[in-house]
């Protein structure tokens, strides 16, 4: 990408900051464009130093400077690549995944579906009382008692069920985490 073009999308990038700041942005860059023609690199070369236009507009806008920006993707560059993992790892992951947490998250989902099920029961069953009592009065109060418990019962059930979804949702995401972290540092 030339300097013309890094410049141009760079722009676009940095639209939502004042004009100020973007005019000093862009007069580092092009500075930094100088200095790596004046250190033999072409402006392709340059421009793939600074990175993605949308990336270094996203660092300017959380007050990074370009000295700093620099660092960090040279650290990054430098950074070790991860290593592959070893068979013994593979073997830990994919026994714990298909023995363990499968079965679990399964049987969690159905429980969690056959509670939602019933709450829904419930609640038909509070409603149709309810509506039998008011045409049909003989057993009026009794009956609105019966059917304002019940819809107590689903409405507390459903708020089960609300943190049931919720903690299932976050164990599913921490597994995922762990086996992450075990994948790629090994057991």
């Amino acid at each position: 990408m030339t300097k013309k073009e890094y410049l141009d999308k760079l722009a676009k990038e940095l639209g939502s900051m004042s004009y100020n700041d973007v005019k000093d942005i862009l007069s580092d860059i092009e500075n930094h464009f100088e200095e790596s023609k004046i250190a033999g690199k072409t402006e392709e070369e340059a421009a793939a130093q600074l990175g993605d236009p949308s990336e270094l507009a996203a660092d300017y806008k959380e007050g990074m400077t370009l000295p700093t920006i620099l660092k960090k993707k040279e650290q990054k560059a430098a950074a070790p690549k991860a290593q592959e993992p070893t068979s013994q790892t593979v073997c830990f992951v994919l026994l714990i995944t298909l023995f363990v947490a499968i079965p679990a998250w399964v049987t969690l989902l159905f429980i969690i579906l056959g509670i939602v099920l019933s709450e829904l029961a419930v609640a038909a069953a509070a409603l149709a009382l309810l509506i039998t009592c008011w045409f049909y009065g003989p057993f009026l109060a009794s009956g609105l008692l019966f059917g304002l418990a019940l819809l107590f019962f689903g409405v507390f059930g459903y708020a089960v069920t609300y943190f049931a979804i919720k903690y299932f949702v976050l164990g599913t995401k921490w597994y995922i985490d762990s086996m992450k972290k075990i994948w790629k540092n090994g057991i």
